[in-house]
């Protein structure tokens, strides 16, 4: 029992992990994080580890000397907001399987969590055309968003379009297409969206991630307007603004809202 005992206590020694989120974590959704363990042994092999955090653990055989795994270990979170990490559970039943052996390691994941999404049904104020509960508007600007493309120019885009660098090692002036050209914008006005405050901004988060990639979308909180863009920054400025609404530090939220401006 001493030797395994000692063994067991060598298998789980100089081991690090590093935990690092996905680009989008929703509240009530399944995400998978990266797990990512490293052996710092110069000699001597882990077996049989298990990684666990959140009510989730994702196994690990054999991890050799200086070596290191990544690992998908899938989590669920509940509510909005600013979430952290701080340990990893790793067990192991080696060498002989009678006794359970474990420690918590440290690591720093710090991550905001997106509000949980709630389709938009036609019966809550949708139509065909996607103004589900928020105010359309018309917008006639055409170079401003998310480069989509790059194209050659035709004689009809404005000089601020033209890319200049791609142009100089071309025999044609290139110009860049915006995704804020393609359709008209929209903007979500979170108090025209039924239901409480948790619902309504659900409901905003999934309008934001249907829309926002085809369109160009735009957000009303209150006193706060975020203008329309298109394109994946934008919905990352969205929903944080979503996220962080109503929360504790509102200078958070309006530099979420001030970066979009």
């Amino acid at each position: 029992m001493s030797v395994t005992g000692y063994v067991g206590m060598v298998n789980l020694q100089g081991l690090h992990v590093e935990l690092l989120p996905p680009a989008a974590v929703h509240a009530g959704q399944p995400v998978s994080f990266s797990l990512r363990v490293f052996n710092a042994k110069r000699h001597v092999s882990s077996f049989l580890l298990l990684c666990s955090s959140g009510g989730n653990s994702v196994p690990l055989g054999h991890l050799r000397p200086a070596a290191s795994s990544e690992l998908p270990l899938e989590l669920i979170f509940e509510g909005r907001g600013r979430r952290r990490i701080d340990t990893v559970r790793v067990s192991s039943p080696f060498p002989v399987n009678f006794f359970v052996r474990s420690c918590r390691l440290r690591v720093d994941c710090a991550f905001l969590l997106y509000p949980r999404l709630l389709p938009c049904s036609p019966s809550e104020g949708g139509d065909s055309r996607g103004r589900h509960q928020a105010e359309r508007r018309r917008n006639g600007r055409g170079n401003d968003g998310e480069v989509e493309q790059i194209v050659e120019y035709s004689g009809r885009e404005s000089l601020r379009q033209i890319h200049w660098k791609l142009s100089a090692r071309s025999d044609a002036l290139k110009v860049k297409q915006y995704l804020s050209a393609l359709n008209d914008p929209l903007l979500i006005d979170l108090e025209r969206l039924p239901g409480n405050l948790e619902e309504r901004l659900s409901r905003a988060a999934w309008l934001v991630c249907h829309w926002v990639q085809g369109r160009p979308v735009g957000l009303r909180l209150g006193g706060e307007v975020v203008p329309p863009l298109a394109g994946q920054r934008q919905k990352h400025h969205l929903l944080t603004a979503l996220a962080l609404y109503g929360k504790t530090d509102q200078s958070d939220l309006k530099g979420a809202i001030s970066s979009s401006n």
